[in-house]
């Protein structure tokens, strides 16, 4: 018997972006500022990786902690950037909702869980390669459409209109 009601019965869907990687030759979702993979088939996990710097004292901890940054990060779809600037140089974005679940933690532009996996993406055609990018992140079992823009700010001007 739980002790406690969970907050939802089903997932949070929010938005995200990811920086695409190549791994055994197939387009993989990455995170954008972690060297981070998303697995296929499975939900990521959120680690907290506080430790690795020495000068942090902080106790081991499950992730999302309330105390720390750790975390899946994801936004309701009014924070979606509508330029392309907020992102790293040399990234080919993909733009999509993202399903959360375990421990929630709500922050101050939306929300950091416990766990993660994808729920839909849109891959911007302006991107190199991006039939090839689509077609292989079919892998992960979600729909993916191809973004017909003329830039990354109209791919997320477009999926921003889409969420609205």
């Amino acid at each position: 018997m739980l002790d406690f009601a969970p907050d939802y019965f089903e997932p949070l869907v929010a938005w995200r972006v990811w920086a695409v990687e190549r791994e055994d030759g197939a387009a993989r979702l990455r995170s954008l500022y972690r060297s981070c993979i998303w697995p296929v088939g499975a939900p990521l996990a959120a680690r907290c990786q506080s430790r690795r710097f020495r000068i942090w004292r902080r106790t081991v901890h499950q992730a999302p902690e309330s105390t720390c940054t750790c975390g899946i990060y994801a936004v309701p779809p009014y924070y979606i950037p509508k330029r392309g600037g907020a992102l790293p140089p040399g990234c080919t974005p993909v733009i999509g909702q993202v399903s959360l679940w375990g421990d929630v933690i709500e922050c101050e532009r939306g929300w950091r869980a416990g766990f993660a996996y994808p729920a839909r993406l849109y891959v911007p055609s302006v991107c190199v390669g991006a039939e090839e990018t689509a077609a292989d992140l079919e892998d992960y079992g979600v729909p993916v459409e191809l973004l017909d823009v003329e830039s990354i700010a109209g791919a997320l001007d477009d999926v921003a209109h889409r969420a609205a």
